[in-house]
């Protein structure tokens, strides 16, 4: 039911139709126990409010759905029907959330008729049997709800077991797709180079059989629905500052998907500086540095647009300025993923029939493919990596720009394929550039995968003509990993944690030249530092060829004694660089 509808039936209420008169299979009036004065007044009205919308609530969601509008007494006409209410709408859709189960997300909207605050309750209908927390399951049936018998819980639980919203068949019937949409998508198919072209030749109903967005008896999917007609509400908000914490500049869109999404990904590539820094290859060939990498943009909006929960009638907003790019989408993660496993967790498309739909136009191929292509073309370009916020309700992916790390790109763009592709390689190159080492629990957090597996992935690494890691050679805190000596030189200025050793050289060799060797302690009371910073800066200094451990002495432990290398070592080290 559209608001304007709404609208119509609240007038008919203040010129003297009692309100419960107007409800429906769709609609209920509720009065707000806050209002209810004297005797009829109950001793918790907040808890009272709650326990009838969780009622209402469930029932409606194990029908059609519909609308709860709260703030009009159904028992009462005119003027004293319309009694409002001023509860919080946010504590409302929390509450609701915690006693459903499966827990709903709710839109909720604060709106103002005839000065009179209410709040209209949108429930879409459950993608499952949807109860309390106590297991009371109940139906609306007309204008009444009533419990449903456990031969029709089955039933209903069996019929929704498909959980995905754009496979259910729409309100609207396929004639009322817009000729602009399908005009789009004919011409999205006629740029692609195989068979799917041959679909932009079909009729209007063919091509929507063809995409699979009708059901075997042409009724409109709500993937159609979405994809080609004009929604009802507006999709997304795009803000744009000149500087962050400025006023934006607010663009609204309202468009069928097929034109939104190429058309969002067109403004926002529009404010992107492609080339804020530039790095020269050994080739001769320059590769410009972006201020946010075009490729995980595209990625981040299309994930937004294209997994959001469209049963709720909220905007994706994408919040962009010249140094932090903030998208946010309505509903949470999908089911069974979870936010510290996005890098590994297989594909689990919220809407697999739009999904599939978008495939087949080709608007899903070179974006949507895995958040961990988003993570690795932004640090390829020398950036951070994005930032995910995820609550029960939204999802929202921010990067950070600012002056690229040149040193890290041009490294990275001399990489074969195969490591310049490979997302463990990257995250654990920009890792071990501001850290001198990674071990096992550490990967697995990076790479967001179990110790086991990340021991794995890292060893993978180490291994092969273009290694990058290398085993630490003290192994008392367990298993590490450092950069192989040749490829922390190729870093360069990009391996952020050697400025602390490469200032301390020239007082540890001068305390070389003086006493002809030194030891942790002596690093330690030199240099202010721990036990483990010690270590640390001495095996940099190992790395660099400055020092070598004592082979007539000790090997681990405290009183290993280190002795500055000799021309012949620095020679044999160089040698072996050359061969890497």
């Amino acid at each position: 039911m559209k608001l304007d509808s709404l609208t119509e039936l609240l007038q008919r209420v203040l010129d003297g139709a009692p309100a419960g008169s107007l409800e429906s299979e769709t609609l209920d009036f509720k009065r707000d126990p806050h209002t209810v004065t004297g005797h009829a007044a109950p001793k918790n009205p907040r808890a009272r409010l709650v326990e009838e919308l969780v009622d209402a609530v469930v029932c409606f969601s194990n029908g059609v759905g519909g609308r709860i509008v709260l703030g009009v007494d159904d028992k009462a006409s005119g003027v004293d029907a319309l009694t409002g209410t001023a509860e919080d709408p946010q504590f409302l859709r929390q509450r609701i959330y915690g006693n459903t189960r499966p827990q709903l997300t709710l839109a909720i909207d604060e709106v103002e008729f005839r000065g009179v605050r209410l709040l209209i309750i949108t429930v879409p209908e459950g993608l499952d049997l949807v109860t309390d927390t106590k297991g009371k399951a109940l139906r609306r049936d007309g204008t009444s709800c009533h419990p449903i018998s456990e031969d029709a819980r089955r039933a209903l639980a069996h019929e929704r077991r498909n959980p995905d919203l754009t496979a259910r068949p729409s309100e609207r019937a396929w004639r009322d797709v817009q000729p602009s949409a399908l005009n789009q998508a004919r011409y999205l198919l006629a740029q692609l180079v195989d068979l799917r072209a041959q679909m932009a030749e079909l009729d209007d109903l063919s091509m929507l059989r063809a995409l699979n967005v009708v059901d075997r008896d042409d009724r409109l999917l709500v993937a159609g629905e979405i994809l080609f007609c004009t929604p009802g509400y507006d999709v997304l908000d795009l803000l744009v500052r000149g500087a962050s914490g400025g006023e934006p500049s607010v663009r609204r869109l309202r468009e069928p998907l097929v034109v939104l999404l190429p058309h969002a990904l067109d403004l926002i590539r529009s404010s992107i500086d492609p080339e804020v820094a530039h790095v020269a290859l050994l080739s001769g060939q320059e590769v410009a540095l972006p201020d946010f990498s075009p490729i995980a943009v595209d990625e981040a909006v299309t994930n937004a647009l294209v997994h959001r929960d469209y049963s709720l009638q909220e905007r994706v907003v994408i919040d962009q300025s010249p140094n932090v790019l903030r998208i946010w989408s309505p509903g949470g993660l999908p089911y069974g993923v979870a936010q510290d496993r996005l890098l590994s967790t297989v594909s689990t498309p919220r809407n697999p029939v739009l999904m599939g739909a978008l495939q087949q136009l080709g608007l899903a191929e070179r974006a949507s493919r895995g958040i961990d292509r988003m993570f690795r073309e932004q640090v390829r370009v020398g950036q951070q990596v994005p930032g995910i916020r995820v609550d029960d309700f939204s999802v929202e992916v921010y990067f950070s720009s600012g002056a690229p790390n040149r040193a890290f790109a041009s490294y990275v763009a001399s990489l074969p394929s195969t490591l310049r592709d490979n997302v463990d390689a990257l995250l654990t190159l920009a890792h071990l550039c501001q850290h001198p080492t990674v071990n096992v629990a550490m990967a697995a957090t990076l790479l967001q995968v179990s110790e086991d597996e990340a021991r794995h992935r890292v060893e993978s690494l180490a291994a092969g003509p273009h290694a990058l890691v290398e085993r630490d050679g003290d192994s008392r805190r367990g298993i590490r990993w450092r950069l192989r000596p040749a490829v922390a030189t190729a870093l360069g200025t990009a391996v952020q944690h050697r400025t602390r050793a490469d200032a301390a050289r020239p007082r540890v060799e001068a305390h070389l030249a003086e006493y002809g060797w030194i030891t942790n302690k002596t690093i330690r009371n030199m240099f202010d530092l721990d036990v483990q910073q010690a270590t640390q800066m001495l095996n940099d200094l190992r790395a660099a060829n400055v020092v070598v451990k004592d082979p007539d002495g000790p090997q681990r432990g405290p009183s290993i004694r280190w002795l500055p290398t000799t021309q012949e070592q620095r020679d044999a080290a160089r040698r072996r660089r050359g061969g890497e």
